[in-house]
């Protein structure tokens, strides 16, 4: 192995950055210019805008549609912060989020999606996780919202499934059963002589990552733990387990033999996941509002699964 490690050896950073890097270099530099740049700065800039303090939407308000300045403020307030110390976290945040779900992306053939889903997310996110915020928050605090952390909510719920889709790209011939043929039987649907992972799969970590939300103390008073919400989570998440079992089979990773520097980036990219869930979702500071959190993951996650499940009438290693 050399220095800094191969495709036949262990896996490195190094291998890591140039695998991220190949999979920018296979696309216009334009495309990493509009992931990348445009919404930080649109932040930085409004940061620096006088005025803009005024549009944190205050929880002292009835609803989203009380009143002009109450709609407006509803939207606008996902695009300021309280502080230069909540920007930069959330700057650092997004950039974490899109280093890792751009090259994923480009993988999965979803380069023009993630452009289109982050649109949406700017449309959508801010409205419904300032509604939430009302209905949940209004009544237990006047002090206002702000931040951008509901639409890296949606960016997280987007990584979770793009990561699923990227590999469930990486079909390869297994050894493992490849003899074995049952027609009509769940081991033929399944693919059976394949390794691969159906994109499907994606929502049982979903629906396990919500059932510990909802068990785990969140260190904030006004999400405390719901252990009957959490078990219908988990229920959930073993029906979603057995029906893709049956229907397209378990997972495969063993044998898919990726390239070292393939396996890191799949492992840093989880790794990000992780760390989104536990930071925004489980385990957050004091005065950080998990709803809206809550609300961007869930709205992230629905838009591309919708498209996964709409397309996946076969797995999609087959």
């Amino acid at each position: 192995m050399t220095a800094g490690g191969d495709d036949a050896g262990a896996p490195t950073v190094r291998g890591l950055v140039r695998n991220v890097t190949a999979a920018i270099r296979s696309r216009p530099p334009v495309d990493l210019l509009l992931v990348a740049v445009p919404l930080p700065a649109l932040l930085v800039v409004l940061s620096l805008f006088p005025g803009t303090e005024a549009w944190r939407l205050s929880l002292a308000s009835a609803g989203v549609f009380e009143s002009r300045t109450t709609l407006w403020t509803a939207f606008a307030s996902s695009f300021v912060h309280t502080s230069p110390t909540h920007l930069v976290d959330n700057v650092v945040n997004y950039w974490l989020l899109v280093a890792v779900a751009y090259p994923l992306s480009v993988i999965a053939g979803w380069r023009r999606r993630m452009l289109y889903a982050t649109v949406i997310y700017l449309a959508v996110v801010p409205l419904i996780s300032a509604w939430a915020t009302l209905a949940v928050l209004g009544s237990v605090t006047n002090a206002p919202a702000a931040g951008f952390s509901d639409v890296n909510g949606a960016l997280l719920g987007y990584l979770l499934v793009v990561w699923f889709v990227a590999l469930s790209r990486e079909s390869r011939p297994s050894d493992v059963g490849s003899g074995s043929k049952r027609n009509g039987t769940a081991v033929e649907r399944a693919g059976t002589g394949r390794a691969g992972v159906d994109a499907r799969w994606s929502i049982v970590v979903a629906l396990a990552v919500l059932a510990v939300v909802f068990l785990v103390p969140s260190g904030v008073d006004y999400f405390p733990p719901l252990p009957a919400i959490a078990a219908l989570f988990a229920l959930a998440a073993s029906v979603a387990a057995a029906g893709l079992y049956v229907t397209v089979g378990r997972p495969r990773i063993a044998g898919l033999n990726l390239p070292p520097s393939r396996e890191l980036l799949y492992v840093t990219a989880g790794s990000v996941a992780l760390a989104g869930v536990i930071g925004s979702l489980v385990i957050v500071p004091f005065g950080s509002n998990v709803y809206a959190h809550l609300v961007g993951f869930v709205v992230g996650f629905t838009v591309p699964y919708a498209s996964v499940a709409v397309t996946s009438g076969k797995p999609t290693w087959a």
